[in-house]
C-alpha cells in the first residue's frame, strides 16, 4: 500500500505538518510520497531526505527562517531567499530531488505563464525556495527561464502529482481560514484576502484527498509569526494524534 501525503502552505502554521507528522509515525502510519507548497515544501524536503519532525522543528526554530531573509530593495521585490536557501543547503548538502529517501514533489506558480509548475527531478532548493516566493514580500525566483512565486497563489493543496501514484491519500491543511476581528490595517486586510483567495483554490483539492487532517484551531495564529512556533507545532500533534483513523486503516488493510 503507496501512502501519498499532501502538505498545505500556511506560513509559519506550516509548523503543524510536523506535529502531524509525529502523530502520523507515532500511529505507525508510512509515507511513500509527498506532494508540498510553500511551507509545506520545506517541511516535505526535511522530512524527504530524511530528519525527524522534532529535528526538523528544531531546525526551523534555532536558523529562524526570517532572520535568515535579507533585503533586495528593488522594484521586484522587498527580500532575496538567496540566505534561506544557504540555510536549508547546509541541511540537504545534495541538493537532489533523486538523492532524497522518500519521493517529493513541489510547487511553485510561473507568474508571466500563469501556470503552476511542479518540480520532481533535480535541484530541490531553488524550487522550495521559488514554491515559499510570496509575491511582493520576496523577490521572485529566476529559475529554468522561468519567474517563480508562491506555489499557493494558484494551487496551495497539491494534491495533483499524487493523484493515480498512490493508493491512498492524506492530507495535512495547516490554512483553516478564520477572521480575526482585532485588526483592519491594510497590511492584516491584505494578508486576509490573500488567505482567503489561496484557501479558495484548495477547496476541490482538499475533496480529492482520502483522508483530511486540518486542525481548527491553527486559525487563531498569525501566518508570519514565528513566536508561536511551539504552540503551533503542539496543535499540530495534538490534534493529529486525537483523530480518528479507524476508516483510514480499514480502508488501507483493504486495499493492501
Amino acid at each position: 500500500m503507496k501512502i501519498g501525503l499532501v502538505l498545505s502552505g500556511g506560513g509559519t502554521r506550516g509548523i503543524a505538518h510536523l506535529g502531524v507528522l509525529k502523530a502520523l509515525q507515532e500511529k505507525g502510519i508510512e509515507i511513500s510520497g509527498i506532494s508540498g507548497c510553500s511551507a509545506g515544501s520545506i517541511v516535505g524536503a526535511m522530512f524527504a531526505a530524511g530528519y525527524s519532525p522534532d529535528h526538523i522543528y528544531e531546525i526551523v526554530v534555532s536558523t529562524n527562517t526570517l532572520r535568515a531573509m535579507r533585503p533586495a530593495w528593488n522594484r521586484s521585490g522587498l527580500l532575496r531567499m538567496q540566505k534561506v536557501e544557504e540555510v536549508y543547503l547546509k541541511y540537504i548538502p545534495h541538493n537532489s530531488f533523486e538523492k532524497l529517501k522518500i519521493p517529493l514533489t513541489v510547487n511553485a506558480t510561473d507568474i508571466f505563464a500563469g501556470e503552476t509548475i511542479y518540480f520532481s527531478k533535480g535541484e530541490i532548493l531553488k524550487p522550495v525556495m521559488a514554491s515559499c516566493c510570496i509575491p511582493g514580500l520576496f523577490e521572485p525566483i529566476a529559475y529554468n527561464d522561468k519567474t517563480l512565486v508562491d506555489g499557493g497563489i494558484l494551487n496551495n493543496m497539491p494534491v495533483e502529482p499524487l493523484l493515480g501514484q498512490y493508493d491512498y491519500i492524506i492530507g495535512s491543511h495547516c490554512n483553516p481560514y478564520g477572521i480575526q476581528p482585532n485588526s483592519k490595517s491594510i497590511s492584516s486586510i491584505v494578508q486576509k484576502s490573500l488567505f482567503l483567495a489561496i484557501n479558495n483554490n484548495s477547496k476541490s483539492r482538499i475533496q480529492q484527498c482520502n483522508f483530511l487532517i486540518e486542525p481548527p484551531s491553527l486559525k487563531n495564529f498569525d501566518p508570519y509569526d514565528i513566536r508561536k512556533s511551539s504552540e503551533i507545532f503542539k496543535v499540530g500533534y495534538e490534534f493529529a494524534k486525537e483523530v480518528d483513523y479507524s476508516t483510514m486503516i480499514s480502508s488501507i488493510k483493504i486495499e493492501s
